[in-house]
């Protein structure tokens, strides 16, 4: 089997396997417990934390919080810092269930808010200009962008969206949906001056039920979940020791150079002209066409075909792929692909390729000759119905 779904989920590492072991079974003490055990697995979470900020390019100041999952995290940076105060709040078109469905909810929770949704281009990325007219109103209180698209792979310039906050909403509070970039695009949130950072460890090869969220500032975050105080009184709940070792086993995996980052860059490459090559020439693909990509995702339409058939095809071929996210695929159509001006025939004909830094050249050529077959076939399937 081949998979090609990692923006989805990845397979647990074995060294995260070794850890989910230890941490449950041999080294299981509370994190919380003042016995010198309990301790020693504070403190390993502590080290965990500091980790992660190494990783992010800041220094560590208390400014982890572990939760439940990304969307939870996510939740928390956008509803721990909503005021009755605020008059405007912004969100690009393009952003994750979690982060898309929790402004919608903001709508009608709170109905004198503004909410304004950024458009994308059609490269993916969000619209700067939309953006900075947003901006230049003067009241918003709160933007929240994510860093790459989980359905096109599309980087947004963080540093322009830095300065554009700096400029025109210096007090603005700057939110980053980073599940898709962090561990995967180099990033320096010390240089960014972001506010808040969601990563996710299933997305790295960890496990999941756990993501994270960094914060610049986290006294300015109001609590969304009551109990025995842990996280700093922000997020109450055990901690997930046995998930927290294992997600720093895989990220002693990352590569923080560019090596892997060209290897994958390549693989994406040489993915897409195999794919151009191998395919009926009277079929049509479409990629995202954009400088900025991530080499982990790659996004096509095949013009004319259902992707969603050739997704069941390819699966009986032992190629798994996805139409788009997984937190989305219970639901018709394609929100982000529609607004970047997809037609409804491109959207019903589009497919996710997603990599992760365990995918092989092998697994490369294999995947793309699996999916050329499964586009030709039905291809011809219907050209025969034509007839």
């Amino acid at each position: 089997m081949i998979f090609f779904d990692n923006a989805s989920t990845t397979k647990l590492c074995d060294e995260a396997v070794d850890s989910l072991i230890k941490y449950s079974v041999q080294k299981f003490y509370n994190p919380s417990s003042k016995y010198k055990e309990g301790v020693e697995n504070f403190n390993a979470i502590q080290n965990v934390k500091k980790y992660i900020c190494e990783i992010l390019g800041v220094e560590f100041k208390n400014n982890i919080i572990f939760t439940g999952s990304a969307t939870e995290a996510s939740n928390l940076a956008i509803m721990g810092s909503v005021r009755s105060s605020f008059k405007k709040m912004l969100f690009s078109a393009g952003e994750h269930p979690s982060v898309y469905n929790t402004a919608l909810n903001l709508k009608t929770k709170y109905p004198n808010l503004t909410i304004e949704f950024v458009n994308l281009q059609k490269n993916g990325e969000i619209n700067y200009l939309e953006l900075e007219n947003l901006l230049k109103t003067g009241d918003v209180d709160f933007i929240s962008i994510m860093h790459v698209s989980n359905e096109t792979g599309a980087i947004n310039n963080l540093e322009r969206i830095s300065q554009l906050r700096k400029k025109y909403a210096p007090n603005a509070i700057l939110h980053i949906d980073g599940v898709q970039g962090f561990g995967k695009i180099p990033t320096n949130l010390q240089k960014l001056d972001i506010d808040f950072y969601t990563l996710s460890a299933h997305k790295l090869h960890g496990p999941k039920g756990l993501g994270a969220l960094y914060c610049k500032n986290p006294s300015k975050l109001l609590p969304q979940i009551w109990g025995g105080g842990q996280e700093y009184n922000i997020r109450s709940g055990t901690e997930n020791l046995a998930s927290i070792m294992a997600f720093k086993s895989a990220l002693d995996l990352i590569d923080t150079t560019s090596q892997t980052y060209e290897r994958l860059k390549n693989f994406a490459n040489i993915f897409k002209t195999n794919l151009r090559i191998l395919v009926n020439k009277n079929q049509k693909l479409k990629f995202i066409e954009n400088e900025n990509l991530s080499p982990y995702i790659i996004s096509l339409s095949v013009v004319g075909l259902k992707g969603e058939t050739l997704l069941y095809m390819c699966d009986e071929k032992g190629l798994l792929i996805s139409t788009g996210s997984a937190c989305s695929s219970k639901k018709s159509g394609n929100r982000v692909l529609e607004n970047m001006g997809y037609s409804k025939e491109e959207v019903e004909g589009s497919l996710r390729i997603s990599f992760s830094i365990k995918t092989t050249l092998n697994e490369v050529n294999q995947g793309c000759e699996i999916l050329a077959n499964c586009i030709n076939e039905l291809y011809e399937k219907i050209k025969n119905k034509r007839r």
